[in-house]
């Protein structure tokens, strides 16, 4: 149970991001040449996808600055944009390549859902007019938030960090909003020190139909203080609609007290950086230490400039902290865990 602040460069305000660009990598002519180069050699080799890794996809100078976004991303603020990636000219399967290239130099992607799929493809195969009717559809089946073009509320993925390359932007709307989990833990300590504990209890989520038919939901605590760090596990929509569940109790005052207390910490302005992501922007967010949101959107007319991106997410290369037990046979971390037990990091 954590009862004293959290410190360190994972806190930060919108104001401390947006003065600092540091956090933002600028791919130059040299680097996006490596990064085409790399993309032929894996050609030349005749790799699967899944078969490039670091020392088949070379990237003499954006190799260190890659391999010093994973002290960002775990130990730092937890949040990173790499801008420039050279994707114009190429075809969608070249740029899964190089897409999955640049990430491997990071961390091992993961599986994402029930299939094992560890790379994804993020559009909006559902539009919504209104929140009403998207509630609907996904209190119905195991639609995901990401499949639609609706807000999604501040929550984390899977794994130890976020990959998304975006690859087409919408219209209007589809605003990056990320915002760091300690600065919020440390807002909601001040003000609800209760509420913080509450927090730190299990809470059950709604498993979207991707642990099997008998595991239609989870169970973890919100938040979690171990091995020195503290950890989230938040989507506040699947709490909601695991009450629809038979098994899950329904939440108790003070727990959707807490909730909300939550929510209000996470989007209070002064802690929220917004920003808009454009083709070849690669956004790297720290599943633990950082959680991330998207604004509405509005879709392109014309099919082909739909808003597209892709998702990977991934074990760090390095620099990995220890999984709470709670969080070792969820959706989200089941993957890390198993990849951390075979490296041999001490569980």
């Amino acid at each position: 149970m954590r009862t004293t602040p959290v410190t360190g460069p994972s806190v930060w305000t919108a104001a401390q991001l947006q003065a600092d660009p540091a956090w933002i990598h600028s791919l130059d002519a040299t680097q996006r040449a490596e990064c085409l180069a790399a993309l032929k050699h894996t050609h030349v080799l005749g790799l699967a996808i899944e078969e490039i890794d670091p020392d088949r996809f070379p990237l003499p100078t954006l190799g260190p600055v890659l391999d010093s976004v994973i002290a960002q991303i775990e130990g730092g603020r937890g949040v990173t944009l790499l801008r420039g990636v050279p994707i114009e000219e190429l075809s969608m399967p070249e740029i899964e390549r190089l897409f999955w290239g640049l990430a491997s130099h990071m961390g091992y992607p993961e599986p994402q859902d029930a299939s094992g799929k560890r790379l994804h493809h993020v559009r909006a195969a559902h539009v919504f007019a209104d929140e009403a009717s998207a509630t609907a559809a996904f209190r119905s089946g195991t639609l995901r938030g990401y499949q639609t073009n609706v807000e999604l509320d501040f929550h984390g993925d899977g794994s130890d960090a976020l990959f998304f390359l975006c690859v087409q932007d919408a219209l209007s709307g589809g605003l990056s909003r990320v915002v760091s989990v300690g600065q919020a833990f440390n807002a909601l300590l001040a003000s609800e020190p209760e509420l913080a504990k509450v927090l730190q209890q299990n809470f059950h989520f709604d498993a979207r139909g991707e642990l099997g038919p008998d595991r239609p939901f989870q169970s973890a605590p919100i938040l979690t203080e171990h091995a020195g760090r503290l950890n989230i596990l938040y989507k506040r929509g699947y709490i909601e609609l695991a009450q629809r569940l038979e098994g899950v109790p329904t939440l108790t005052p003070v727990e959707r007290r807490a909730l909300d207390a939550l929510d209000a910490a996470l989007n209070d302005p002064d802690h929220v950086h917004t920003f808009r992501m454009q083709p070849g922007d690669i956004q790297i967010a720290s599943n633990h230490a950082v959680l991330h949101a998207r604004t509405t959107f509005e879709e392109w007319p014309e099919p082909e400039r739909k808003r597209h991106m892709l998702r990977i997410w991934s074990t760090l290369r390095r620099n990995r902290r220890p999984l709470p037990p709670a969080y070792r046979t969820t959706r989200e971390f089941a993957a890390s865990h198993a990849r951390r037990l075979a490296l041999g990091d001490a569980d």
